[in-house]
């Protein structure tokens, strides 16, 4: 067994934005040291077991699959515009997390899938960009079974004056709102995967949860990995 011990460095802020990431390998009942001389806002130190699982969320949203079943979501001149992506949002910086603090515990992360989205309006308005996003909840069962499921919806965007936003807002209200029920079947397809196992501890990593020797820049913004141990 050859455990690892990852080392990240945040840029901007504890899992979000810009940071980098070491790997170093070491056997086991051994020990392992990483050492960086920059700076860093925040930093996080994790020893890692080879039995990981791991769901890159970049690479599952990239799946032909799951971006066809969104483009179909998206109606009345709204268009994506980049790929679907995902972050790890800890859920008092959730939109919504006033409607029912207590909901959740402050420290649970909650998985941010969202899409950038263009709305075409008449030539009297701006056109529109912004994004949709929905938010995930994934947990373990009293028997170690993987669940997930859709906790809520939000949306952002820029543009639409002077006349078009009360329009755009009801689009998006009623096209989010109907979109759930497909985000839902993507999710348990996914957790279906993996049902064929029992696990003892879910977490989440920033990023795509590389365990690669060395070193590596990403972004906890549009990527998240989310991690099984048996």
């Amino acid at each position: 067994m050859i455990p690892i011990l990852s080392q990240y460095w945040f840029s901007d802020r504890y899992f979000g934005g810009p940071f980098e990431n070491y790997n170093q390998p070491y056997p086991s009942g051994g020990w392992a040291w990483i050492s960086n001389s920059r700076g860093s806002r925040a930093t996080l130190s994790w020893n890692r077991p080879d039995n990981e699982t791991i769901i890159d969320f970049a690479a599952v949203l990239a799946n032909p699959f799951v971006t066809s079943a969104v483009d179909g979501l998206l109606t009345g001149g709204v268009s994506r515009t980049g790929p679907i992506q995902a972050q790890g949002v800890f859920w008092p910086n959730v939109p919504y997390y006033g409607q029912g603090p207590g909901r959740h515990n402050a420290g649970d992360l909650l998985v941010r899938v969202y899409i950038p989205i263009h709305i075409s309006t008449p030539r009297y308005c701006t056109d529109a960009d912004g994004t949709v996003s929905y938010w995930l909840v994934f947990y373990l069962d009293g028997s170690g079974m993987l669940h997930g499921y859709v906790d809520g919806w939000s949306y952002e965007y820029d543009g639409g004056g002077p006349f078009c936003t009360d329009e755009i807002d009801d689009g998006l209200d009623q096209a989010v709102l109907a979109g759930i029920g497909t985000i839902q079947n993507l999710v348990d397809t996914a957790v279906a995967r993996l049902a064929g196992a029992a696990y003892s501890t879910l977490y989440y990593l920033p990023g795509s949860g590389s365990k690669a020797t060395g070193g590596r820049n990403e972004n906890a913004n549009t990527d998240v990995a989310l991690v099984l141990l048996p």
